[in-house]
């Protein structure tokens, strides 16, 4: 199977599914009481997809060590949410929404956005802890294992 498609069949369900409910909470009464809860799932969903697609694309720049690929993950969780973030900020200035409404708003965002990551990947280190044989953490089992 090729990698894209074996991608999104593993986790790309995961960043679809956030952004489908975040279309259906956007345009309701409860946006801003389940902004954090939107966010930190973004977080989870994405940091899932990324762990994935550092698998399925090995192929291409090799094997990454257990702490690089725990590190890239979280990184670019980071960077997606970061990058969200800029892509709210250009709807207020640009199409004159609302998104936004403080520096505190958007940093709170950023904090839910790593929290989801960290937690998707402590998720994966306790898996990876439970299936590793003989009690020790493998170095890089395959994500379908996860």
């Amino acid at each position: 199977m090729k990698p894209l498609l074996r991608l999104l069949l593993r986790a790309g369900w995961a960043p679809l599914a956030v952004l489908f409910f975040h279309q259906l909470i956007i345009h309701s009464p409860n946006r801003q009481a389940l902004d954090f809860v939107m966010h930190y799932s973004g977080g989870v969903a994405i940091s899932f997809f990324i762990w994935h697609a550092l698998d399925c694309f090995a192929h291409w720049f090799g094997q990454l060590t257990a702490f690089a690929r725990y590190l890239f993950t979280f990184s670019l969780a980071c960077t997606v949410g970061l990058f969200w973030e800029f892509a709210e900020l250009f709807s207020d200035i640009v199409l004159h929404t609302h998104i936004q409404y403080s520096i505190r708003e958007t940093l709170r965002d950023l904090v839910a956005d790593a929290t989801g990551a960290l937690t998707t990947l402590t998720g994966v280190w306790v898996a990876r802890c439970f299936t590793a044989k003989g009690g020790a953490v493998a170095d890089q089992p395959p994500a379908s294992q996860v």
